[in-house]
């Protein structure tokens, strides 16, 4: 009976924060603390219910223990969607509006529930990063270091700013969460249950299955086709890799390339657009710029970082003279895109919305219902009442991880703004580095990958974002840039030991040895290192400037991460020697380094290597079909 009790609770309030969710995409968002405290409440509610102090999956069995702490949620996060008024017209901090007992206790037990719900749902990385923050605001002003001090709070106080205002866990970010980022969430749930995600997959065989090397290709279109919808990388991975995989170990390869594969085509969905990965929509927040603007802006890093994955594992593929899938396993391309084309449209109708000047989340509400309607042409991917609840469950059962780490994530923010620390860190780096920007971004990049451990890009994204983003604009950069490089050495540390959760992920359903993938990982993923910096210095490849600026950096950036490949891979079309290395080498750093006229030259000497190579290697094809014969 209590297993029924829990499951029905679950199920409906599931249901009621997507329609939630979905009625204020379209008929507008309420006033901040309502709109973001009510499904913050809900995702508190879920959590407790469906996940156990173990992190694991207890949907059907929570604990009499769990049942309290997710009957507690209601009170203490309802409560400012409750006195949502109140709260917007009181003075923060002043004594005309000092904290009621009532409102202290749950300001605490608020705090210490979000922090319980953080470590369910990723862990205890980002729970450590707030309890020193937390530490931070109320013992700061013993520092010593005068930099980095501050005046001190009372408990009080940090309370009223963290509970009370829009500054800590019912600031922008969550936000965000709980309107854009919450809504695309629940329109893959929709693409899920249509089979549009199974689409994509059938899409990538057919386009890719029978190449050289055939799977590990579909990976890459599988993973950024589907991890654009999804916006999560390790959901991407077990998404999709649950195939991938195995595929690509039957043809061939080892273990360890097959999950680092997978890693990388998966994290690299997060950059794919239209839809991108959550972090995306804070990105657009943040730079002060339309969501179009980023998917725009993401349109070539997304190509250059595909295509050059994609030749890294063709070129190991020749290498290890693998084959792909046989011949008439898969699909054909037309005929895929003829039996079910048409789930293409939501994503058409999405982008021309958002091209137009639609908010995101109308254009979002419009992509769910023309998917819904569309879905019916076929009755394999008819979306019924069934499918239509499942949609919503699990719509709302994905967002909760996001709403949570962004709810939690704003006390980060809330110390920042509170006592001034982002200034502190911003002019820190600006000092250390004597205001040179390669070493901001070194730094930038070092803290990235240690703030990012453990954690999902979202977190990492805000916790960098805060303090980095200054010190880059500082250098003369601007606040779109500075962003879109944060944003992707944010994803950095999906792939980076010690802690690459991607790596993680792939290695476990390849039953991979973990450091050797991440070895793998790191090794296919130059791309993904180079290029944030390519975006700062080659502002073109987000189509900032005139078209030749755009065609140049483009061009250049291409060549050099097809060079770097070939280094690696010591092989072209065909294997090559020492001397080809060397001009392989000269050539990336200097399209990396130089001015126009040294990058055009090593773009010359480049593409006449690439010919040579393939001259050579034909000629040695014709000469062996001869002798053959």
């Amino acid at each position: 009976m209590m297993l029924n009790f829990q499951s029905i609770m679950v199920k409906a309030v599931s249901i009621s924060l997507s329609i939630f969710l979905l009625y204020t995409a379209y008929f507008g968002t309420f006033y901040p603390f309502f709109q973001r405290a009510l499904p913050l409440t809900c995702c508190m509610f879920l959590v407790f219910l469906t996940i156990d102090y173990r992190r694991k999956d207890k949907s059907n069995s929570a604990s009499i223990i769990d049942f309290i702490l997710s009957l507690a949620c209601l009170p203490i996060f309802g409560y400012a969607a409750v006195y949502s008024d109140y709260l917007a017209n009181r003075w923060p901090m002043s004594r005309m509006s000092e904290p009621t007992t009532i409102e202290i206790i749950f300001g605490i037990l608020a705090i210490i529930l979000l922090l319980e719900a953080v470590r369910r749902t990723i862990g205890f990385a980002l729970v450590a990063v707030i309890l020193l923050m937390l530490a931070y605001t109320m013992f700061g002003n013993m520092i010593p270091i005068q930099s980095i001090s501050h005046p001190g709070y009372s408990l009080v106080d940090a309370l009223d700013h963290y509970y009370l205002t829009m500054e800590g866990i019912w600031g922008s970010t969550l936000g965000i969460a709980a309107t854009y980022v919450s809504l695309f969430v629940i329109f893959g749930a929709f693409m899920k249950v249509s089979g549009t995600t199974q689409f994509f997959v059938d899409l990538a065989n057919a386009i890719a299955g029978e190449s050289a090397g055939g799977p590990a290709k579909v990976s890459i279109v599988a993973s950024g086709l589907v991890g654009s919808v999804t916006g999560s990388t390790v959901a991407n991975v077990y998404t999709t890799g649950q195939l991938s995989i195995p595929l690509m170990k039957q043809v061939g390869y080892k273990p360890s390339f097959a999950g680092a594969v997978e890693a990388l085509a998966s994290n690299g969905g997060q950059i794919m657009p239209p839809i991108m990965g959550a972090a995306a929509f804070l990105l657009a927040s943040y730079a002060g710029v339309p969501y179009f603007e980023v998917m725009k802006a993401s349109i070539i890093p997304a190509f250059l970082y595909f295509s050059t994955l994609t030749w890294f594992i063709h070129l190991e593929a020749k290498k290890q003279r693998l084959e792909g899938l046989p011949k008439g396993s898969t699909p054909k391309a037309l005929a895929v895109l003829g039996d079910r084309g048409y789930l293409l449209s939501p994503l058409a109708l999405l982008i021309i919305l958002l091209a137009n000047g639609y908010s995101p989340l109308l254009s979002g509400f419009y992509a769910i219902f023309s998917l819904v309607a569309v879905s019916w042409l076929r009755p394999q991917t008819r979306i019924g009442v069934k499918a239509f609840i499942t949609a919503l469950i699990e719509g709302a059962k994905n967002s909760v991880l996001i709403i949570v780490v962004c709810a939690a994530v704003g006390l980060v923010v809330g110390t920042f703004t509170l006592t001034g620390l982002a200034l502190s860190i911003s002019s820190t780096i600006i000092n250390t580095t004597g205001g040179n920007l390669v070493l901001v971004l070194l730094l930038v990049t070092g803290a990235a990958l240690i703030l990012g451990t453990g954690m999902n890009t979202v977190a990492a994204f805000i916790l960098v974002s805060v303090a980095a983003v200054p010190a880059i604009t500082a250098q003369n950069v601007d606040i779109f840039p500075a962003n879109m490089f944060v944003f992707h050495v944010s994803l950095l540390s999906m792939i980076t030991p010690p802690v690459c959760l991607a790596v993680f992920a792939g290695a476990a359903i390849a039953g991979a040895n973990m450091w050797e993938t991440a070895l793998q990982a790191m090794k296919l993923g130059t791309v993904a290192y180079i290029l944030p910096w390519i975006i700062i210095f080659q502002p073109g490849v987000m189509l900032i400037g005139n078209t030749s600026e755009i065609i140049f950096d483009t061009l250049s950036a291409l060549v050099l991460f097809f060079c770097m490949v070939c280094f690696t891979q010591s092989y072209i079309f065909t294997r090559i020697g020492i001397l080809q290395k060397i001009i392989l080498f000269v050539s990336s750093i200097s399209i990396f380094l130089g001015d126009t006229n040294i990058k055009m030259l090593a773009i010359i000497t480049t593409v006449g290597l690439f010919a040579y190579s393939w001259i050579a290697n034909t000629r040695s094809n014709n000469l062996t079909k001869t002798t053959g014969k």
